[in-house]
């Protein structure tokens, strides 16, 4: 497994995971718990109690369609990557383009980062 695979699959797992928790935006209450609904229903679903209202602030502020963003956004970085390394390996090379993709590698090397952890994650992709 190459390094654009290793992204592909983290993505993939990703969006499957957001898409699986997906409805309504989620809401933060000073009282700590993070539920689903529109504002103006009566039941909304509940999500998560949290310790404090900062932390749902955070759970909430981490929503699915904000992991979908998140998501769809890292893989047109990695879309680029593809495509500029296909123009480059079709022998249309400079040293800015070159220099460019480095720059391109290098960006794939930190959107990894996160997945450290994961046992697929080699040592070698650490900017």
């Amino acid at each position: 497994m190459d390094l654009v695979e290793f992204l592909r699959a983290r993505l993939d797992r990703d969006e499957q995971t957001a898409r699986a928790c997906s409805g309504a935006p989620w809401k933060a209450a000073p009282s700590g718990t993070v539920s689903t609904g529109d504002p103006g229903t009566d039941d909304p679903a509940f999500v998560a109690t949290a310790e404090n209202g900062a932390y749902a602030e955070h759970i909430a502020r981490h929503d699915p369609a904000r992991a979908l963003a998140e998501v769809s956004a890292k893989r047109q970085i990695v879309d680029d990557y593809e495509k500029q390394s296909w123009i480059l390996g079709q022998g249309h090379r400079t040293p800015e383009l070159d220099a460019a993709q480095a720059v391109r590698e290098t960006v794939l090397r930190l959107l990894a980062l996160p997945y450290a952890h994961h046992p697929a994650y080699r040592e070698e992709w650490r900017p």
